[in-house]
């Protein structure tokens, strides 16, 4: 699906007097499926996904606060748990009480914090299952490419400034390795300048100071997870590979884990047929 038609057949949902960008296949007779997606790109990323997944699910995405189509704010502490909150209020306004979670890269922190809830028992949905792809799990074994650090840096807010779609597109293609297409760089490079979002990149990757403020909450969320739980990654990813997934099987073990050879940071976006190839037997599994 080109961007253009991903945006026109979108909708708004306002959280907070701030508009949220949202997918929503609306086939009440599927079961559900909730996709949250990573730092710094939008829902998507899930477009090569979408229609194999929407003949046997109703599929729900939305761009974070901060991304993609959604409203920007420069004056806001965007955190982990107001999107987690956005998440929440979503499937609250569309009467959804059940879902299966699809995240990645930052999308896993906020569903590591939606597990956290469910824990807790303040969820206000039932997770059925979970499926995350690469991402920062472990704050340990987080390894960020130069672009995270400076935007993390006292400096990040100058180094904004000067992200322009080359430096986008280097810094994304420097963490796949089976590559991207020229099409899903424009369309990154569109959803991240869409109302200058671009000058908030710094804002956002707090979410890294997030993940070691709260890692005790959110490495027991994933080691208290109850329902059925697997993580799918490319294991090439030089941020989230294969030294993550070892961590992962050391810390959370009995949990189901799908090494993909020959992909990097964005599996879904390198080779599609393999992440379907290894989601669809998850999803087809009562």
């Amino acid at each position: 699906m080109e961007l253009s038609m991903w945006k026109n057949s979108g909708q708004f949902f306002d959280w907070e007097g701030h508009s949220i960008f949202v997918q929503d296949t609306a086939a009440s007779n599927k079961p559900v499926l909730l996709l949250i997606h990573g730092f710094p790109t939008a829902s998507y990323d899930f477009h090569l996904l979408w229609p194999d997944l929407a003949e046997t699910h109703r599929l729900i995405a939305f761009d974070m606060l901060g991304y993609g189509y959604s409203d920007k704010p420069r004056t806001w502490q965007h955190s982990i748990f107001n999107q987690a909150d956005i998440a929440e209020a979503l499937l609250k306004s569309k009467g959804v009480d059940e879902c299966t979670m699809i995240t990645h890269d930052v999308g896993d922190t906020v569903g590591q914090e939606l597990l956290a809830r469910h824990a807790e028992g303040k969820l206000g949905f039932r997770l059925k299952r979970v499926v995350m792809l690469n991402g920062g799990l472990f704050p340990e074994t987080h390894r960020a490419i130069l672009v995270q650090k400076l935007l993390l840096s006292p400096f990040g807010f100058v180094f904004t400034r000067f992200m322009k779609k080359e430096k986008l597109s280097a810094s994304l293609r420097s963490v796949c390795s089976a590559g991207l297409s020229d099409a899903d760089i424009d369309a990154a490079w569109t959803l991240m300048a869409h109302k200058k979002g671009n000058l908030c990149m710094h804002l956002l990757i707090q979410y890294m100071r997030e993940r070691r403020e709260n890692r005790d909450r959110w490495v027991e969320a994933l080691q208290k997870a109850d329902m059925p739980f697997a993580l799918i990654d490319g294991v090439e990813d030089p941020i989230s590979g294969e030294h993550m997934v070892q961590r992962f099987e050391e810390l959370v073990p009995g949990k189901q884990t799908i090494r993909l050879a020959g992909l990097g940071h964005y599996p879904h976006l390198e080779d599609a047929a393999k992440v379907l190839g290894a989601l669809k037997p998850l999803l087809d599994r009562q």
